[in-house]
């Protein structure tokens, strides 16, 4: 879980927006830099979001295969970054809130600011308001899904920007190219699909099936670059998030130390830094007419909430 101490930041001297929220960060380093270089970052930047604050995480606009663009727009990321649940994880002077096994959250009222990277050099940043948690869960998988104050229509013709589209694709090939932009990092990782892991630990939640990225390409998945989309570079669509990878310093199965687990039960470190996704195409599977998640639709395999 990519997240929990390095990146437990509190909103300080942020402005108030005109909602009452504190209004993102939208400072760039780049605003102004035509260079080739730099162009070809924003440009592998454009659509991805980062949630600042509390969870300060990395994440995508998203959507869904014949969504419409009048509808409300999406936030993909990793449940863990949105600092709501049962468990607490301490830092040095804070804590973040993440969710317990068997806990998911279902269309929760939810206010935040996040920062959307337009790629353009003008005005690389601008930023986005949260009203509704869609969907969060760290059981069986780590994903986050928030429904944004704006259309998608609204967004792109305030910024240019439209969204990445969820991918349907249920198994990926070993060796697919796929990169992994962060917003958090403002920056973009080359990185390969290595195999599908059956069950992944970490700490007291078990996941899976995700699939394991190529550690030798180091690709890398420092802290903040949690919920990061995760997208084959043919058909740029989002195949997943990225969740977590092993710092290497603790036992295995502790915090930010996962382990596989083997089918006899035992366990196997994760190699240092080794980074581990998240599949998202089981949205695909509660969806209603209108492309809106419903977790009571029939066949839905998300985990769905305790009464």
């Amino acid at each position: 879980m990519r997240n929990a101490l390095v990146s437990i930041a509190l909103f300080m001297a942020l402005p108030v927006s005109a909602h009452g929220q504190q209004a993102c960060p939208t400072e760039s380093e780049f605003t102004g830099d035509k260079s080739p270089e730099v162009l070809k970052v924003l440009a592998s930047l454009r659509g991805t979001v980062e949630s600042p604050g509390i969870g300060r995480c990395s994440g995508v606009l998203a959507t869904f295969v014949d969504r419409s663009s009048s509808s409300r727009a999406l936030f993909l990321s990793a449940g863990h970054c949105v600092n709501r649940g049962t468990v607490q994880i301490a830092s040095s002077n804070s804590s973040l809130a993440v969710l317990a096994d068997g806990e998911v959250l279902h269309r929760t009222s939810y206010q935040r600011p996040l920062t959307l990277d337009t790629g353009s050099s003008e005005a690389p940043r601008t930023c986005l308001e949260a009203d509704e948690i869609v969907y969060a869960t760290m059981t069986g998988g780590d994903i986050l899904l928030l429904r944004l104050t704006e259309t998608y229509d609204q967004i792109e013709r305030r910024t240019g920007v439209k969204p990445f589209v969820i991918s349907q694709d249920t198994t990926f090939a070993p060796g697919l190219p796929v990169r992994m932009p962060s917003s958090r990092w403002q920056n973009d990782r080359a990185c390969h699909v290595d195999k599908t892991i059956d069950r992944l630990k970490e700490h007291s939640w078990m996941w899976g099936p995700v699939f394991r990225l190529r550690v030798e390409d180091t690709c890398g998945l420092p802290h903040g670059a949690s919920g990061s989309p995760i997208i084959r570079t043919d058909t740029e669509e989002v195949i997943g998030v990225a969740g977590t990878a092993s710092d290497g310093d603790k036992a295995a199965c502790e915090l930010n130390n996962p382990c596989e687990v083997n089918p006899d039960g035992s366990t196997s470190a994760a190699a240092r830094e080794q980074p581990y996704g998240h599949f998202v195409h089981a949205f695909y599977t509660c969806l209603d007419s209108a492309r809106d998640l419903d977790l009571t639709t029939p066949g839905c395999r998300l985990p769905k909430p305790k009464m």
